[in-house]
Order: C-alpha cells, then sequence, then structure tokens
C-alpha cells in the first residue's frame, strides 16, 4: 500500500495501522486517495481551503476592499483566485477586472491561478454562443478575458497600460450577491499605484462591489501599502515561533474603514514548505523573518521612530483608570494650519497616556495624507477658521475629562512670539491667559534631541517579555488616530514633514522629563512655591 503524498491529509503512521483492522485500514486509504485526486482533478469543488482563507472571507464580508499581506508561499494568491472565480461563477453577468504590472506578470501569474479556480467543465468550454473560455501555458486567456456561459466576464489589465483603461465601467456583481464574500469587483496584485486604486474604488460603486489588493512584503511596500498600514491598528494577532512567541498581527484595521489588511503566514499554509522555511530562516534577522514568514513589511521609510507599534498602542476602553494621574498638554499653536494640542496623563508608575488630540480624526479626518507617494498635508491639517477663543474653548472640552490641574506647555517660539493687535503688541501666551489657559514655553532643546527623548520614551528590552517592569513608558490612546499616524510616518532628516504638528506636542513632552507626584510630594519652598 503506497501512500500519495500529502501535506494536509496524513497517511497512517505504522502505530495507527497496528490499532486498526484491515477493513478501517483499507477504508481510510481509498477515502484519503479519492479526496487527493479530486483536489488535483477540481479544485474549484475539492481544493482544500486554509483556515487563513476563512479569516480573509471574514473581513471580505464586513469591510469594502481588502490589504492581503503573504510570506512566502502563503497562499494569498490562491485564495484571491478562487474568490474571484466563484464570485464569477456564482453571480450571473458579474464583472472583474484582475490588475498587475505587465502582460508577462498576468500570464504567469494571475491568468494562470484563475485558470486553475475555474470548475473542471468551464476549463473545455471554448467558443460557445455565450461562454468563451480559450487559454493556453503560454498565451494566457485569449484577449487577455474570458466570458462563462452565464455572462460573466474576467477582464486582465495592467497599470503598465494607460489609466483611462480603467476610467469608466462598473464592475461586480450587477445584483444581491449570493455570497456577500463572493462579490469581487477588482483583484489588483502586488505594487499597484495609488492612482489606479484611487480610480477602482470609484468603479466598485454602483455595483457595492469588493476590492482585493494582494502584496508580498519582501520588496518593500509603495504608496498604497504605506496608506493602510500608518496608523493601522492591531485587532487580531498569533504567536511568531521563529520570534519566540512574540506577536505578530493576523488581522489591522487602518484609519480608513472600509479596508481591511488580513496577514497570511506561511507557518498557517501546509502546502507552502513551512519545514524547509524555517531551516533557511535560522539565524536570521528579525525583519528577513517578520517578511518572509508572516508576510510584515519591513523596507518602509526611514522612520524616526523604529520602536514604534502596537505596543505603544490602547484601545480607548482598555485604557487603565487615571484618577491619579498628573496631567499635560501639549500645544503645537500654527499660522494659517490649525494647531496641534495633545493631553497626556502620567500614572503613578511613570508611564504617559495620549489620551486626546486636536484634531481629531474622526471628527476632522486625517492631519496627513497618505495616497500619494509623497506623505503632505490631509484634510484635517488645512485651515479651519479658528481664532485663539476657539482654541481656548477647544483645551476646555478637552481638559473635561482631567482628574486633577493641568500643566500646560506650548512651542516657546511661537507661543511667545509677538503680533499686533487693536490695543498694542501681545503674544499667545498671553491671549490664552486672558481665556483662562495658563500656559509656560516648553524646554526649548534642538530638534534632534527631542526626538531621541520620544524614543527613550518608546523603548523596552525586546528580548524579554513585556511585563510591569519593561514596557514603553508612553502609550497612546487608538482615538489619537492623527497623532498614531503622524509618529509613524514621520521620516528622517525631514524637518518640515507634514507629521511634524504631532510629533512636536510629544518631542515638547518627551524633553520636559514629565514625573508623576502626589500631593504629599509637593514640599513648601515659601513664598508660595512648591
Amino acid at each position: 500500500m503506497e501512500w500519495t503524498p500529502h501535506p494536509a491529509l496524513p497517511a497512517l503512521t505504522k502505530e495507527e495501522m497496528l490499532s486498526m483492522s484491515p477493513e478501517r485500514i483499507l477504508e481510510y486509504y481509498n477515502t484519503r486517495e479519492a479526496a487527493i485526486e479530486a483536489e488535483k482533478d477540481d479544485p474549484y469543488r475539492h481544493g482544500f481551503e486554509l483556515d487563513t482563507w476563512k479569516l480573509a472571507d471574514d473581513e471580505l464580508k464586513t469591510h469594502q476592499e481588502i490589504l492581503v499581506m503573504g510570506g512566502n508561499r502563503a497562499g494569498k494568491s490562491f485564495w484571491a483566485a478562487k474568490r474571484v472565480v466563484q464570485t464569477l461563477v456564482e453571480n450571473p453577468n458579474s464583472i472583474i477586472w484582475c490588475l498587475t504590472e505587465t502582460s508577462a506578470n498576468s500570464i504567469q501569474f494571475q491568468q494562470a491561478l484563475i485558470y486553475n479556480a475555474l470548475p473542471k467543465e468551464l476549463k473545455s468550454l471554448g467558443r460557445g454562443k455565450v461562454g468563451y473560455v480559450m487559454y493556453s501555458l503560454r498565451n494566457g486567456f485569449t484577449a487577455s478575458k474570458f466570458t462563462l456561459n452565464n455572462g460573466s466576464q474576467c477582464i486582465f489589465r495592467y497599470w503598465a497600460q494607460d489609466i483611462s483603461t480603467i476610467e469608466g465601467g462598473e464592475i461586480g456583481v450587477p445584483q444581491t450577491p449570493v455570497n456577500q464574500t463572493h462579490n469581487i469587483g477588482f483583484w489588483a496584485d502586488e505594487l499597484v499605484p495609488m492612482s489606479w486604486v484611487e480610480t477602482l474604488r470609484f468603479r466598485t460603486v454602483t455595483r457595492n462591489s469588493k476590492g482585493i489588493i494582494s502584496f508580498t512584503a519582501v520588496d518593500g511596500w509603495n504608496s498604497v501599502v504605506k496608506s493602510m498600514l500608518t496608523g493601522a491598528r492591531t485587532v487580531k494577532s498569533a504567536k511568531a515561533d521563529l520570534l519566540g512567541g512574540e506577536d505578530v498581527p493576523l488581522v489591522q484595521q487602518p484609519l480608513r474603514k472600509a479596508s481591511s489588511v488580513v496577514y497570511f503566514h506561511t507557518s498557517a499554509n501546509p502546502f507552502g514548505g513551512w519545514s524547509a522555511m524555517k531551516s533557511q530562516l535560522d539565524g536570521e534577522k528579525r525583519d528577513v523573518i517578520l517578511c518572509r514568514a508572516y508576510g510584515v513589511p519591513t523596507k518602509q521609510s526611514r522612520t524616526v521612530f523604529p520602536s514604534f507599534g502596537d505596543k505603544n498602542i490602547i484601545k480607548k476602553d482598555d485604557l487603565p483608570k487615571l484618577d491619579e494621574a498628573n496631567w499635560v498638554m501639549s500645544i503645537d499653536p500654527a499660522g494659517a494650519k490649525p494647531w496641534s494640542m495633545v493631553l497626556l496623563a502620567i500614572d503613578p508608575h511613570g508611564v504617559a497616556w495620549a489620551v486626546k488630540e486636536f484634531p481629531d480624526f474622526d471628527t476632522w479626518g486625517g492631519w496627513i495624507d497618505l495616497t500619494k507617494e509623497k506623505v503632505s498635508g490631509g484634510e484635517a491639517a488645512q485651515p479651519n477658521g479658528y481664532g485663539l477663543r476657539d482654541y481656548a474653548e477647544e483645551i476646555h472640552r478637552m481638559e473635561k475629562i482631567c482628574t486633577g490641574d493641568v500643566i500646560r506647555i506650548i512651542d516657546p517660539r511661537l507661543g511667545a512670539a509677538s503680533y499686533q493687535k487693536a490695543e498694542g503688541s501681545s503674544n499667545i501666551i498671553d491671549d490664552l491667559a486672558v481665556e483662562d489657559i495658563i500656559v509656560q514655553p516648553a524646554e526649548a532643546l534642538d530638534i534632534e534631541t527631542g526626538l531621541q527623548a520620544i524614543n527613550n520614551l518608546l523603548a523596552w528590552d525586546r528580548s524579554e517579555p513585556m511585563d510591569f517592569d519593561n514596557r514603553p513608558r508612553l502609550m497612546i490612546s487608538d482615538e489619537c488616530q492623527n497623532l498614531i499616524a503622524s509618529m509613524q510616518a514621520y521620516e528622517v532628516g525631514d524637518l518640515k514633514h507634514p507629521a511634524k504638528d504631532f510629533v512636536d506636542c510629544v518631542r515638547m513632552f518627551a524633553v520636559g522629563n514629565f514625573e508623576y507626584f502626589s500631593e504629599a510630594d509637593m514640599v513648601s519652598t515659601g513664598g508660595g512655591g512648591y
């Protein structure tokens, strides 16, 4: 009895066979061999689906767009191809665009995967009254498209073409889909340009269809991936065996609520050669392992805060009680651009918690625009018509949650800068005092010193488990999405970076060396001082 090798269907061991009757052994053998043959003959109906696929399905049901990040041979493209085909087969007259960089890439990868995922009977459909499926391994589908006998069309496009090729048309399922997961409008593979993604999103609106973007992290990321990952919050994670049990993301929620990010780990794919990969990655750097095995991109822009990540972000509902905290309001004023403000609490253990921001993402939109190749100012960074009194009201509003007095710090250069009023010269510090907002100039240390001070707050020993003693001393509520995005996007050497304003709020706090003190710690020095 010769067992056909199959990674997902184990053959019986000698020990197992010794405990079974010959009839039971033969039954298991025949059932297993039949399943393997059926999978080979008709993957559409009998192909094995991974647990990771269900995870991606769940996200696609509730989001309009999903970015699938994968390690080497993690199975993300097989999933995408299968869901495209299911949409076409189950829903008559559907139209799906499959996009990649060049015609050669399309034929070699996307078209080959789509053809393999087709039901057996449709692979030989040929030319019919409605359907037209002609395929060759060398040339792919004839004219880079095919039509099924139910009227559904799959069209292959390349962003080496002019973007005008996708400016018109509706894509997706024209009626209520059989399955919400199977309502795909487009599948874009690898480094699709942001301009194409933005256009594709408009093409899905009429039919309320879904978009899939698949991406391998090996070559770094482009503006599309950056816009998804900057500010994204991890909602599901898994333990990485190759990283000593470190948590790595499975699902992330980007700032764009209609989108989701799912990671396909190679370890979860029994067909991916995980054992061999483990051997190859033994002794490799952390970044290489994250990228190759878990699909986490590491070749990002030269971020100033490489330690900043999920460990520094906490859900609003999970914030500790801050009844005994000391409070600091950090204010970075501006001219035509809105002020940036961050409210922080220092707990009795010396951990700083950023709990409020202005302008906040939910009310004002994004502070930075991540949709372009070069990061620019976002919706919230545009002039808002606020005067000093308006900002004073915002400060009072933000401070309503404070359980004690608030120390307010402001950029020393702009806060004390003189400007002319009808009644004479004044400055922001003095005018805020009129509105019952007492502020003090922040420490005027150079920017590089301030950025290092932030990194000091973010640092913890990653070689050891995070615990009460080993943890970052700066945590940010996920409600402060503009601050989070700014921390992730701010780049080395760009002192005029659009993210700088919110970073400056944290920088002024960090150089102030604020520590928790209780009333008992306050000792009178005479003359009303402590």
